[in-house]
């Protein structure tokens, strides 16, 4: 039993694991500043990664319509799936794609994947809402690095403004990069099975 936990802590160390969070700033500002109430947790196991998107509350009633992810000229990941959400949440992933990110121009934002909103702004990501969207890499890429460093940018489409003295009803976000680098995920397993087998090893002496 001891060698089988050694080995699940060696695996654990050798895979690529991590969870971060970034938040969002404003590309043109057009609107009212919803930054603070948006934000994005990412979670890579291996050539699996999670995005999840969140839209809290406590700010403007906007809802996140749509999601972009520009590759920087690389070719990241293939496939995009919704695989969890809060609230009646839809999207669809699309890869490859060829659709313009909202004042995207303005940072040479070139789209090469996105989830689109299945339907009408009730399937959006609505205040107090999330959407998790998992992609599977085409490399061993490490997505925090490359969000960190701005090799992989991914933008919001924020929809649901009210319409009115000549502002329109929408607004684009882009990551911002984290504030604060956390523990990788893997040193904290690994050091729990750590200590997991030094208890163990009181025990059997």
């Amino acid at each position: 039993m001891f060698k089988n936990l050694l080995a699940i802590s060696m695996f654990l160390l050798s895979t690529s694991v991590f969870a971060s969070t970034y938040n969002f700033v404003g590309v043109n500002a057009n609107e009212v500043d919803v930054s603070a109430q948006l934000s994005l947790d990412v979670t890579q196991v291996g050539n699996s990664v999670d995005f999840k998107f969140i839209n809290a509350a406590g700010g403007v009633n906007v809802f996140i319509g749509t999601i972009y992810f520009d590759f920087l000229n690389a070719n990241l990941f293939s496939n995009l799936n919704q695989t969890g959400q809060q609230g009646t949440v839809s999207f669809t992933g699309v890869t490859p794609s060829t659709q313009n990110f909202p004042e995207g121009n303005a940072i040479n934002f070139t789209t090469n994947a996105e989830g689109d909103r299945n339907g009408g702004g009730g399937n959006g990501v609505n205040v107090g809402e999330f959407l998790i969207l998992t992609a599977t890499l085409n490399s061993s890429a490490n997505i925090d690095n490359l969000l960190a460093n701005g090799g992989l940018r991914v933008g919001l489409h924020i929809q649901g403004y009210p319409q009115g003295g000549g502002q329109g009803d929408s607004d684009s976000y882009v990551n911002a990069p984290p504030s604060a680098v956390p523990l990788p995920a893997a040193g904290w397993l690994f050091g729990s099975a750590l200590v997991g087998l030094m208890g163990l090893r009181r025990k059997m002496h």
